[in-house]
C-alpha cells in the first residue's frame, strides 16, 4: 500500500501547511499491512476483487473481505461493509483536521449510546502505480504533476442505522476529483479505500458538511488496498 506511517508523527494541522498537509495525510497505511485482493464475482456476475478492511491505523483486520472493488473500462464500483463502530469505541478526529481546499467542518463528538454517527468513504487511485516513487505509491504520487497521477474522490456518505455500515458507489473515468488527478486507468490503477468518521450526526447544513467532505488522517481511517 502506501509508505508506513509512524503514529508518533501525526500531522499537525496548520493553515500554513496548505496542500502539503493534505498530500501527507493521504498516506493511508504502511506497506506492512498490504492485503492481497482476491478475485470474486459481483452480484451481476462481473469479475471483481475483495480485500480486508483494517482498523484505524491499519495494523489489524476489522472486516475480513469487507471491501469490494469492481473494475471496468468506464470506472470502478467500490463497496465497504463493516460492523457499525460503537459511539465512543474509537478515536475521533478534531474538526480542524481538514485539507485547505475544503469547507470548515463542524465540531466532532461521539454520539450517545447507539446514537447515529456519520461516516464517509473515500477512494484514492494511482493511475500508473508502476511509476510510483521508491517502488510504492505514497504521498509523492498524489497530484496531476506526478508520474503516477494519484487522486482522491469521495464515494459515499452515510448516517449509521443498525449493526452494519455499508458505503458504496461508483467512480467514473474523468470524474472530477477532490484532490489530485482524475481516474484515468480503472483497470490498471492501484486503489485504496478510506472510511472516515465524522462524529455524531448533526442537523441542517452541519449534517450536509459531515456527509460531503474530508476529515482526519490515516491513523483515524479504516482502510483497504487493491493492487491492479
Amino acid at each position: 500500500m502506501l509508505d508506513e506511517i509512524d503514529q508518533r508523527e501525526r500531522v499537525e494541522v496548520d493553515s500554513t501547511n496548505g496542500r502539503k498537509w493534505w498530500r501527507r495525510v493521504v498516506v493511508i497505511v504502511g506497506a506492512a499491512v498490504l492485503v492481497a485482493a482476491l478475485l470474486v464475482a459481483s452480484p451481476d456476475g462481473t469479475a471483481g476483487q475483495i480485500a480486508d478492511i483494517t482498523v484505524q491505523g491499519g495494523e489489524l483486520t476489522l472486516a475480513e473481505g469487507g471491501a469490494r472493488l469492481v473494475r471496468d473500462a468506464d470506472g470502478v464500483f467500490a463497496r465497504a461493509d463493516i460492523p457499525t463502530p460503537a459511539p465512543g469505541s474509537y478515536v475521533y478526529p478534531s474538526s480542524d483536521m481538514t485539507p485547505p481546499w475544503s469547507a470548515p467542518h463542524p465540531d466532532v463528538a461521539p454520539a450517545d449510546e447507539d446514537g447515529p454517527e456519520v461516516f464517509t468513504l473515500w477512494l484514492f487511485h494511482f493511475n500508473h502505480p508502476e511509476r510510483c516513487t521508491d517502488g510504492a505509491c505514497d504521498l509523492d504520487d498524489l497530484g496531476t504533476d506526478t508520474a503516477a497521477r494519484g487522486g482522491a474522490v469521495q464515494v459515499d456518505g452515510r448516517i449509521t442505522d443498525g449493526d452494519r455500515l455499508v458505503l458504496e458507489g461508483r467512480v467514473r473515468v474523468g470524474q472530477p476529483s477532490a484532490d489530485g488527478a482524475v481516474l484515468e486507468s480503472p483497470e490498471g490503477a492501484e486503489v485504496h479505500f478510506a472510511i472516515a468518521p465524522h462524529g455524531r450526526a448533526l442537523e441542517g447544513s452541519d449534517l450536509w458538511r459531515q456527509l460531503n467532505g474530508p476529515i482526519g488522517n490515516p491513523t483515524l481511517w479504516w482502510t483497504a488496498t487493491f493492487l491492479p
